[in-house]
């Protein structure tokens, strides 16, 4: 299964919870914000991980979009 992470610009504070659960694939600016280093998610270990950021996120700017197969 792949998938795609994105990050609404619009709805991030820069709380950098989604960089400590899923550092492989976002990396943060100069003020910590996210940014997303790899968006398609090939991997189930990283989709599990960009999942775990994502719910983790308390703005909802993390987004985990799954293809369809």
């Amino acid at each position: 299964m792949s998938a795609t992470i994105r990050i609404d610009p619009t709805r991030c504070r820069g709380h950098a919870i989604c960089a400590v659960f899923f550092s492989s694939g976002i990396e943060l600016d100069q003020w910590g914000y996210g940014k997303i280093i790899d968006v398609e998610l090939q991997d189930e270990r990283a989709l599990k991980r960009a999942r775990r950021a994502a719910n983790a996120c308390p703005n909802g700017a993390l987004v985990v979009e799954e293809a369809l197969a």
